[in-house]
């Protein structure tokens, strides 16, 4: 188990010393692109169009930089065009640049479409803080978006992603760049879990809004993390999405955001208890993962789930896995009696919750496991032995079906 722990700290050290460089590293297009970028302006009250260059935009103060024939370097107020009397900027992208742009929105991915557009696009993509209805660029960059992730070109993406304001073009009605960030770190750390704390830099970009479909979104790219054994870092999001969830009474994700990281606490103390028995350096960490779990499940106590709700099932894996470990923990005095009595504890809790479950929860293989695993330490083998069938039976091609057989190949033949 010391392996195990030493494994998570150099995967701490590899996210911070390889994976988040190897983004960092990427060129800089925004820098090696920047550029003017020539604009017809259509007045408000004139039929003339005058060309101009935009040559920058400093979002924080408003002001648009520019030039144009016969009237210089100008600064324009963005938030004054109309007096100005100009009512919007035209661009129009380079006949090469349709034909690619066109190529990405029908999903014919080819990484040489991205080597030509970069020029152009990242040029472009420097006046995004512009609303659409000032300059229309905002549908074509996000095509371009789109096709790098269809591409899975995530270090491009995330290069790309960091850089924007989404919180703006949310405000501009394009959210459609904050959702494409969320699927960006989603596929990250599906691709490679070492990449998640290179990830949740960017979430924190991304704003979550009061409505279900977002706190959906956040919650399942919190669930990838714990399922991929990403704990800390699920913590962490599950964390900063349930105050804004809370804020609905009704919704229907309140109670199972109050038990995941309780849960999680739980797993990282499997990790840590283990070394902190031979390494009293880990003591204080395993202490501070229990206490934590042991508190949460306290508040949890209070106002349990309904039994009629899916989360009653997992509350009652929660309450099976802490008896678990104070069963642990007696039997490493060598007190049987009371190591016994808690492993039959366990038992009960997780039986009562596998009866209220339904097969499609995914939290319903490790609960028939964790029964299966107490069988075994109460020498009731038979139950074992139905419980682990039971699991090849409903989880086949799985990691469970793969534990169940190594599990029933080591149960004393009867």
């Amino acid at each position: 188990m010391i392996r195990n722990l030493k494994y998570l700290f150099i995967r701490i050290i590899l996210t911070s010393l390889f994976c988040l460089p190897s983004i960092a590293m990427a060129e800089d297009y925004f820098k090696k692109y920047a550029g003017k970028i020539p604009v017809k302006v259509k007045y408000l009250k004139s039929a003339v169009n005058k060309q101009m260059n935009l040559l920058g935009i400093d979002a924080a103060r408003g002001i648009v930089y520019a030039e144009m024939e016969g009237s210089g370097r100008l600064e324009l107020e963005l938030r004054q065009l109309q007096r100005q009397n100009i009512e919007k900027f035209e661009f129009s992208w380079s006949r090469n640049a349709k034909t690619y742009l066109n190529y990405l929105a029908n999903e014919q991915y080819d990484p040489r479409i991205l080597t030509a557009l970069r020029p152009e696009v990242y040029k472009v993509m420097l006046f995004l803080d512009m609303p659409f209805q000032y300059l229309a660029i905002h549908d074509d960059c996000l095509t371009y978006v789109k096709g790098l992730l269809g591409m899975e070109q995530f270090n491009e993406a995330f290069y790309l992603l960091s850089r924007l304001n989404l919180a703006r073009l949310d405000e501009y009605g394009y959210r459609d760049f904050s959702e494409a960030a969320l699927e960006l770190c989603g596929k990250m750390i599906a691709a490679n879990p070492n990449s998640a704390k290179a990830s949740q830099a960017l979430l924190k970009r991304i704003s979550i809004r009061d409505n279900s479909s977002d706190h959906a979104s956040y919650l399942r790219l919190a669930d990838s993390m714990r399922s991929q054994g990403l704990y800390a870092e699920a913590i962490a999001e599950y964390t900063r999405l349930s105050p804004i969830v809370a804020k609905d009474p009704n919704s229907p994700y309140n109670k199972i955001l109050e038990i995941w990281p309780v849960y999680c606490y739980v797993k990282l103390y499997e990790i840590y208890a283990p070394a902190a028995a031979k390494d009293k350096r880990y003591a204080e960490a395993a202490g501070k993962m229990f206490n934590s779990a042991v508190q949460g499940l306290k508040k949890l106590d209070e106002e349990p789930p309904s039994r009629n709700t899916n989360e009653y099932s997992l509350y009652k894996l929660l309450r099976s896995l802490i008896r678990v470990q104070y069963a642990r923990q007696y039997e490493a005095r060598g007190d049987e009696m009371n190591s016994a009595d808690y492993y039959r504890q366990s038992v009960l809790e997780v039986t009562e919750g596998i009866v209220n479950a339904r097969i499609g929860l995914d939290w319903l293989p490790e609960s028939l496991m964790m029964a299966g695993d107490a069988y075994e330490k109460l020498e009731l083998q038979e139950a074992a032995k139905n419980v682990y069938n039971q699991v090849q039976v409903f989880f086949p091609k799985t990691k469970w079906e793969k534990i169940s057989t190594e599990r029933l190949a080591n149960l004393p033949q009867t």
